[in-house]
C-alpha cells in the first residue's frame, strides 16, 4: 500500500503535498459528477449532455494531476495549477448548471465547494478575479439558459438564483480575503523572528564593535582547528595583536575615536589577511589571528605584512589621521598542545614585543613555556 502511495503521489514532499491538493480536488469533481448522475436516475434532468459534460469535468482535472505528477508544471510560477484548475472547476460547474435542467439550483452548492476548496489558498487579487469570474460564468449561464429553456429556466427564478450566487460568492471572497491577509500577517511575523534570531546569533558569535567574531566565538575555532590538526597533521599559527598606546588614543581623542580605530583596524586585519585566516575580538584593544594550514616563518610574514601596511596608512578616527601600530606574538601549535598552552605561548611572545620597544611581531619557538609578566 505504501508503495502504491510513493508511486501515485511520490515521495518527494512539496510534489506530494500538491499532488494530494489536486487529488482531492478531482476526488470533490467527481462527487459533483455522481450527484448530477443520481438528479438523472431520479428523472430530475433529462441527462442529454451528462456523459460529455462527465467527460470533460473529470478528464480536465486528472491531466492536471498528470502534468504535476510528472514534474511538468516546475517550471511555472504556481507549479501546483491552482488558479487553472480553479477557473476549470468553476467553467465545468457553469456547464452543469446549464445542464441540470429542474435540478439546476442544486449546482450552486457545487460552486460553492470549488471556492471554499481553491480560495483560501490564493492571495487577495487571485480571490477577487476568481470571485468575478464565477459570478460572470453562472450570470451568463442563467441569461443564456432563461432565453433557451425558459421552461426549466424561469428569468424571475434565475434572477433569485444570481443573487443567491452573488451572495455566497461575495461571502467565500470576504472569508479568502480575511485569511490571505491573516497569512500576511504570520509571513511577515516571521520574517520579524528570522530577523531577530539572525541578529541573536550574530550577537552571540560577533563582536558587536567591530563586527569581528568575538572570544568565545573564536575559543570555539581554535579547539575545532586542534581537533582537525590531530586528525590530519595540518599545521596552524595563531597570533596575538594589541594595539600600541591605545590608552593614549582614548585620552587625547576620545573614547568614540578609539571605537573608530579598533573599528578601522578590524577592516585592515580583514583586508591583510587570507580568506581562510580567521580575525577575532580578543577583549579591549586585543585581537587574535587563526592562521590556518600555516607554518610559523609563513604565518609571521603575513603578520608582519599587515603591520608594515598599517604603518603606511594611517587610521581616520575623530576627523583626523591617527597613526596606529600593534605589537604582535605569533606561535605555532606543537602537537599534543591544548590551545590554552598555544595562547600562552602567543601572549609570552606578545609580551617579548612589548617590553622590546612595540611596534614589531615576536615568534615563540615551539616548546617553549610560557612566561609569566605583568599586564602591560
Amino acid at each position: 500500500m505504501r508503495h502504491l502511495t510513493d508511486l501515485l503521489f511520490t515521495t518527494h514532499p512539496h510534489q506530494r503535498i500538491r499532488l494530494v491538493q489536486s487529488g482531492l480536488a478531482s476526488l470533490l469533481m467527481l462527487a459533483c459528477v455522481l450527484a448530477l448522475h443520481y438528479m438523472r436516475l431520479a428523472g430530475l434532468t433529462d441527462g442529454r449532455w451528462l456523459w460529455p459534460w462527465t467527460a470533460f469535468s473529470l478528464i480536465g482535472l486528472l491531466v492536471a494531476f498528470a502534468l504535476i505528477r510528472f514534474g511538468w508544471t516546475l517550471h511555472l510560477a504556481d507549479p501546483s495549477m491552482t488558479m487553472a484548475q480553479m477557473l476549470y472547476a468553476i467553467a465545468c460547474a457553469a456547464a452543469g448548471y446549464m445542464i441540470a435542467g429542474s435540478a439546476h439550483g442544486a449546482v450552486p452548492l457545487i460552486l460553492a465547494v470549488v471556492l471554499m476548496f481553491g480560495m483560501f489558498g490564493m492571495s487577495n487579487g487571485q480571490v477577487v478575479f476568481v470571485g468575478a469570474y464565477a459570478l460572470v460564468l453562472f450570470g451568463a449561464a442563467m441569461i443564456v439558459m432563461s432565453r433557451v429553456d425558459p421552461q426549466h429556466y424561469p428569468a424571475e427564478v434565475e434572477v433569485a438564483y444570481f443573487l443567491l450566487t452573488a451572495i455566497v460568492i461575495g461571502g467565500v471572497v470576504v472569508l479568502a480575503s480575511r485569511l490571505s491577509a491573516m497569512r500576511e500577517r504570520l509571513r511577515e511575523q516571521r520574517r520579524e523572528l528570522q530577523q531577530a534570531l539572525a541578529r541573536i546569533r550574530e550577537l552571540a558569535t560577533h563582536d558587536e564593535l567591530t563586527g569581528l567574531l568575538n572570544r568565545r566565538r573564536m575559543q570555539e575555532l581554535l579547539q575545532e582547528e586542534r581537533e582537525r590538526s590531530l586528525r590530519a597533521g595540518h599545521p596552524w599559527c595563531v597570533a596575538l595583536i594589541d594595539v600600541d598606546h591605545f590608552k593614549q588614543v582614548n585620552d587625547r581623542l576620545g573614547h568614540a575615536a578609539g571605537d573608530e580605530v579598533l573599528r578601522g583596524l578590524a577592516h585592515s586585519g580583514r583586508g591583510q589577511t587570507r580568506k581562510s585566516d580567521v580575525l577575532a575580538r580578543w577583549g579591549g584593544e586585543e585581537f587574535v589571528l587563526l592562521l590556518k594550514d600555516a607554518e610559523m616563518d609563513a604565518a609571521r610574514a603575513a603578520v608582519e605584512r599587515w603591520r608594515q601596511a598599517l604603518a603606511a596608512q594611517p587610521l581616520h578616527a575623530a576627523a583626523t589621521r591617527v597613526p596606529v601600530r600593534f605589537s604582535a606574538g605569533v606561535a605555532q601549535h606543537a602537537p599534543g598542545e591544548s590551545v590554552e598552552q598555544t595562547l600562552a605561548r602567543a601572549d609570552a611572545a606578545l609580551y617579548q614585543a612589548k617590553s622590546r620597544g612595540r611596534d614589531q611581531v615576536v615568534v615563540a619557538p615551539l616548546g617553549t613555556p610560557p612566561v609569566e609578566h605583568a599586564a602591560q
